[in-house]
């Protein structure tokens, strides 16, 4: 129970409109009920409050407004008088009409309509005759005599709010058209503190033995009819301060700096400076006399992108903390198998704050803390696979290229070439990334590295388990002697053998691997699908808390049954 004021009548403190919706179709003539109507009009705009604005339409094949609002009775007993007839009876055009003349109205709306029977000519359907009511807010009030077509009318004008009357006869027109002013004349406002913030609110008022009831939504603004259908009310995320012009500049500012770091990490990962530890291998690298070869390659990956000290700590400690990890390597070993110049510590570094960045970028614009989380998670995964996929596209090419530089090796050898000449001779024949890695290999052993050792760490950094079992020939046969050609050959041979087993294998089982993509993909596409089509269909598993859990689980279940 609160405290609530006196009740006041409504026309105290708002204006009434009432716009009167007067049937002009044949059938009026009959028992000279359009004068009948007319009569009752007078006298209803005659009782009106000084303050009430009435406005006059008629409606038969057409609806035509014969007065728009006004608190002049002079001008409205002149409207009333002008009603002609005519031919079919257009009743739900003419409540469409009568509605539309509330729109930028501060009127407290009201519709009365008189009509002898049902609607023979309208364009609008009773649906959105009704719909046009509650869109205004406005209360309709049916007017008639018996007839089947005016069922409909009055289940409009109870839905709305209203009331309905039907005349027996001609002469009790005036008496129903009394009784809408008398319910007119029944409106009062009584107001009250609410102690509700948000939700749903029920209201109970009690006056003597009558009771009514009703709902409203805590923060919003409803009036008439519309009062009783909850509207829900969308509560903005985040913190309030983000909601404001603080927000709106801080979420530019993160924009601006996930762009620098985007452009600035993307940039060095192919645009780097040879620094002092660069120039210093240069002399020991093949061929090193002529500084426009465009063969030469810069194997240095100690260019540093942090370059301030704040940057550096930084950077140092997010080394120390992978190193305790332990997934430090594998990110230095994919880096290399990628053939990305970063250092792993630092790109792990800009990685995070990247992320960091983006992860309160979207928060603090998108409404939906969820949505947010989700594309996050999903940008993230990008640079991880592109890495992935230009170190498999790497592993790959270097293998397919194996048997051939094998045979290449052994034809230096059989020539008369030593191991490390020859290697150096192939090093400059065949393409990337075997090139590469073999020039990579003579400037080690230029600095010292035994020649296996090297050899070895081409077949880590690539890991490649053909080159391994190369490596492994070739430091048995240092070892105990023998044809290293001929033991070349046999390794290539062997490798083209295995090669052509393993594409046989993916050929054979191509179909199982393209079912178990369909399959993977379909759920994703269909999904999408939906949304876009059904959208309203698809909001309980964005919005609600279910079907958040049964989004993430299906998601994880998805991947371990596509795995």
């Amino acid at each position: 129970v609160v405290d609530a004021s006196s009740a006041v009548p409504l026309d105290d403190q708002q204006a009434i409109g009432v716009v009167l919706l007067i049937d002009a179709s044949p059938s009026m003539v009959d028992d000279a009920l359009i004068e009948r109507v007319k009569e009752a009009a007078l006298e209803f705009v005659n009782e009106k409050a000084p303050t009430d604005e009435v406005a006059v339409v008629s409606f038969n094949s057409e609806t035509r407004v014969v007065q728009d609002f006004t608190t002049d009775k002079k001008e409205l007993t002149a409207a009333i008088d002008k009603i002609a007839l005519g031919n079919e009876t257009a009743l739900y055009d003419g409540i469409v009409r009568s509605a539309s003349l509330f729109d930028d109205s501060e009127l407290q709306p009201n519709i009365v309509v008189f009509s002898d029977g049902g609607d023979t000519g309208s364009e609008a359907n009773a649906s959105q005759a009704k719909g046009a009511v509650e869109q205004q807010g406005a209360s309709l009030f049916a007017l008639g005599v018996a007839n089947p077509g005016f069922a409909t009318l009055a289940s409009m004008a109870t839905a709305t709010g209203g009331t309905s009357g039907i005349a027996g006869d001609a002469t009790e027109v005036g008496t129903v058209f009394s009784e809408v002013q008398a319910s007119l004349r029944k409106q009062y406002i009584v107001t009250y503190a609410s102690r509700e913030q948000e939700g749903t609110v029920p209201v109970t008022l009690s006056v003597g033995s009558q009771q009514a009831t009703a709902e409203y939504v805590a923060g919003s603004r409803q009036s008439g009819v519309s009062s009783l259908t909850p509207q829900p009310v969308e509560t903005p995320s985040g913190p309030a301060f983000l909601r404001g012009s603080f927000g709106l500049v801080l979420a530019h500012g993160l924009a601006a700096l996930a762009a620098v770091v985007i452009v600035f990490m993307i940039g060095s990962s192919f645009v780097g400076s040879e620094n002092s530890l660069g120039k210093a291998l240069r002399p020991y690298e093949e061929g090193a006399a002529d500084d426009n070869d465009s063969d030469h390659d810069n194997d240095d990956r100690g260019q540093t992108l942090a370059q301030t000290p704040l940057l550096q700590r930084a950077v140092d400690a997010t080394e120390s903390f992978a190193n305790r990890r332990g997934f430090l390597s594998k990110i230095e070993s994919r880096l290399e198998q990628a053939n990305l110049p970063l250092r792993p510590a630092e790109a792990l570094f800009f990685y995070a704050v990247g992320v960091a960045v983006l992860a309160l970028l979207l928060l603090a614009l998108f409404s939906n803390p969820f949505a947010a989380i989700v594309v996050t998670i999903l940008v993230a995964l990008v640079p991880p696979t592109v890495v992935s996929t230009m170190a498999s596209r790497r592993r790959k090419a270097f293998n397919a290229l194996l048997p051939d530089t094998l045979q290449l090796l052994a034809s230096t050898l059989r020539a008369g070439f030593s191991l490390m000449q020859g290697v150096e001779a192939v090093s400059k024949e065949v393409s990337e990334p075997v090139g590469r890695e073999l020039r990579r290999v003579v400037t080690e052993a230029r600095l010292g590295r035994p020649l296996e050792a090297s050899l070895d760490g081409v077949a880590a950094r690539m890991d490649s388990v053909d080159f391994g079992w190369a490596t492994m020939a070739i430091r048995i046969q240092r070892e105990v002697g023998g044809n290293l050609a001929e033991l070349l050959v046999t390794v290539a041979e062997t490798m083209t053998e295995r090669e052509r087993l393993r594409r046989d294998v993916n050929a054979l089982t191509a179909e199982g691997k393209i079912s178990a993509m369909v399959l993977g993909f379909l759920p994703i596409g269909l999904g999408l699908f939906i949304y876009v089509s059904n959208p309203d269909y698809m909001k309980p598993l964005f919005e609600e808390t279910i079907g958040k859990g049964l989004l993430i689980g299906a998601a994880l279940l998805m991947l371990v049954g596509f795995y």
